[in-house]
């Protein structure tokens, strides 16, 4: 979290020096008008992705649950994560787990399909919200003087969208895995199961014998 805010921080100090060598509208505010308004607009941008987490986290379950296929990466798009070598700095980008109590920056128990159904969901959830957080921070137009545009609000949504990317990334690249390690504790569940099927047909079949000599 911390790392999260020094980067708002370092990217309101940011905006406010090309504001200030450009020139812009903003600047002939004053200094301090300027960086209140930009620290303004991040706030509000933060809000509003906020207010979509909100709201997403309220959707029904069985749109995120596991049994939904589109939320994992596909090969192309894996392969695309992997060349912008994801897993070098995927641990980190901020994981807010936090908020939900179900924490996301590893995979605690690979061979237990119930946790790794909780976290396939936690994911789901995370992925559609960073989604719409990429288009959500342009709602920060709506809120300021339009010859802000260019100087403040445009650059805050460009901001945003670069701060909801990378976790975007992280968890369609980590849903693959999670799919890929329940698809195989699904399988070896199944094969555990006929074999112990087998195991007592064929135990069954040695006590007929027994049973019919018996009588």
């Amino acid at each position: 979290m911390k790392l999260y805010l020094s980067a708002i921080g370092v990217c309101i100090v940011l905006l406010a020096a090309v504001n200030a060598l450009a020139g812009s509208p903003l600047w002939s505010l004053g200094f301090w008008q300027m960086l209140g308004l930009i620290a303004l607009a991040a706030v509000a941008a933060i809000a509003v992705d906020g207010l979509f987490a909100f709201l997403i986290r309220r959707l029904p379950a069985k749109w995120f649950s596991c049994e939904k296929r589109g939320f994992a990466a596909f090969p192309k798009e894996k392969k695309f994560y992997e060349k912008l070598r994801i897993r070098k700095w995927k641990d980190k980008i901020p994981e807010l787990g936090q908020f939900t109590n179900f924490h996301k920056n590893k995979i605690a128990e690979p061979k237990n399909n119930a946790y790794l159904e909780r976290y396939m969901l936690e994911a789901a959830y995370g992925e559609v919200i960073h989604f719409a957080g990429v288009f959500a921070g342009f709602l920060v137009i709506l809120f300021f003087p339009f010859r802000f545009i260019l100087c403040l609000t445009l650059p805050v949504a460009a901001v945003n969208i670069f701060f909801n990317l990378p976790s975007l990334f992280i968890l369609r690249y980590n849903y693959y895995k999670l799919r890929v390690l329940y698809d195989a504790n699904e399988r070896k569940a199944r094969r555990a199961a006929q074999a112990e099927q087998a195991e007592q047909a064929a135990s069954a079949a040695a006590e007929a014998p027994a049973q019919d000599n018996a009588l």
